[in-house]
């Protein structure tokens, strides 16, 4: 039986298990309203949390594309390990008041914390329209990692668009049937399939070497024997910068922190994620190391992880696709759901027709669900750059929000003209030097670390220069927590 068909047979029954969950996801729903559809009701513990952040994280851009980027650069590893220690930090500076406020004030994204401490629906409106934007190039890098690895396994045979379907409708289908609760229920599935299948790759690829201690002394000499420059310092800072500030940058996983039952379910949250992205790192280490060793010189690294599954374990080859898949899936769905809350309390209830009713904001979120499935298929069609450049891209002009976050959450003298100058420089910025101009900082997020800094810069001194916000209204959102 060929290799080809066994990941069939074993991708098949994972595909119907998900559906499976987002269909019981759909069946415990406490009504067909916008918080049980966008924040779960405020009902998820710290295991969704927690699971969900993690599953997100390790989308099948990072199964292929960011351990393909470890492949010999000990610079990259280095900022992604640092990255994945800080970004527990930022999400609970972020989580344990935003939570707070999202509670009180009936919040499912983000953008209504912008739109209300700084009042200005326009700002909402735009912050939100531009992370879409940005962002949505994000959710088709989930369909390519699939659909690559789909392509070395069957030598082209099977299409790639065809995978990119079957993906798509399935991730498509189970979000719009149990919205972010199913999203939650299948990151916990995800992320123990993931590591689960880590845990049989890796051994095998080690002992592939010769075993750790072999694996170790063959290391090309720039890994084992790393000594930090200027030039690598930029590296690691802008593999820290991306990934440290990703997770509360990211609409798709920073809106998790929004769901949770209570302050101490976020808490634990955290802190379990901490452990997750820990492993994260650890599996990066390990595989890069490993194919480094066992199957040196590979230009385009995207295909790396797969030609060696192919040439020496090809009956790992199922675990991996599962992995791929899962990974792939975790990061489309909560993509998905988040831009759908985005557009539909943002764009839609407050724009549209702020007439709709609970039920009618529902089943236009769903719609938008569908419909942003439909716009990233299409777009991953057209292939075009390797895995990482839309995952640094989104990530960078998604975290641009973060500052007028932390500002409205922790800043009395944060004004909306503040606020518009810092997300438009940063935004502007960060786009120029990832699609314009060479970034003069190399790694992937060099363009997010300038446009932040400006992004400050303009938040402090353009707020700083304008008239203060009243009083009262800031304690609304900045005295709860005293």
């Amino acid at each position: 039986m060929s290799i080809l068909l066994w990941c069939i047979i074993i991708l098949v029954p994972y595909l119907l298990f998900m559906l499976w969950i987002g269909n019981y996801a759909a069946s415990k729903s406490t009504g067909k309203t916008e918080a049980d559809y966008f924040v779960t009701g405020w009902k998820t513990s710290w295991i969704g949390v927690s699971f969900s952040i993690a599953a997100t994280f390790a989308s099948g851009a990072y199964v292929l594309g960011t351990i393909g980027v470890f492949y010999g650069n000990p610079a990259n590893l280095t900022g992604y390990a640092f990255g994945t220690t800080f970004a527990p930090f930022m999400l609970w500076i972020l989580g344990r008041r935003i939570w707070a406020l999202g509670r009180k004030y009936g919040y499912s994204t983000f953008t209504d914390l912008i739109g209300d401490f700084y009042q200005s629906e326009k700002l909402r409106v735009v912050v939100s329209i531009l992370i879409c934007i940005f962002f949505a190039p994000y959710l088709a890098v989930n369909f390519m990692a699939p659909a690559i690895l789909f392509q070395q396994v069957s030598g082209g045979a099977v299409p790639f668009w065809a995978s990119c379907l079957v993906f798509g409708l399935i991730t498509t289908i189970y979000t719009w049937r149990g919205g972010m609760r199913a999203v939650i229920w299948t990151d916990i599935a995800q992320t123990i399939i993931m590591i689960v299948g880590f845990a049989i790759i890796i051994p095998i690829l080690l002992n592939i070497g010769g075993g750790w201690s072999a694996v170790w002394e063959k290391l090309p000499e720039k890994i084992a024997t790393y000594k930090p420059d200027g030039g690598s310092f930029w590296i690691v800072l802008s593999w820290f910068w991306i990934v440290g500030f990703m997770q509360t940058g990211n609409p798709d996983r920073a809106f998790r922190l929004l769901t949770a039952s209570s302050l101490g379910q976020i808490r634990k949250g955290v802190l379990a994620s901490l452990v997750l992205l820990t492993i994260w790192s650890v599996v990066g280490f390990f595989l890069g190391w490993s194919l480094a060793v066992v199957l040196p010189g590979i230009a385009k690294t995207d295909m790396a992880f797969g030609e060696a599954i192919n040439k020496f374990i090809p009956w790992t080859m199922p675990v991996l696709m599962v992995v791929v898949w899962a990974g792939g899936m975790s990061t489309l769905d909560s993509g998905m759901i988040a831009i759908s809350a985005m557009l539909t309390k943002d764009v839609y209830r407050r724009n549209i027709n702020r007439q709709a009713t609970d039920e009618q904001v529902y089943r236009v979120g769903q719609r938008i669900s569908i419909a942003l499935g439909v716009f990233a298929f299409i777009l991953a069609m057209l292939n075009l750059k390797t895995l990482w450049f839309f995952v640094g891209a989104g990530a960078a002009v998604a975290m641009q929000w973060t500052p007028s976050i932390i500002a409205a959450l922790y800043w009395k003298k944060a004004t909306t003209a503040g606020a518009w100058a810092g997300i438009l420089t940063g935004i502007g910025l960060t786009a120029l030097f990832y699609y314009v101009v060479k970034c003069p900082i190399p790694g992937p997020g060099g363009a997010a670390i300038i446009g932040m800094v400006a992004n400050v810069l303009a938040l402090v001194l353009v707020s700083s220069a304008t008239r203060p916000m009243d009083g009262k209204h800031v304690a609304k959102y900045q005295g709860i927590f005293r």
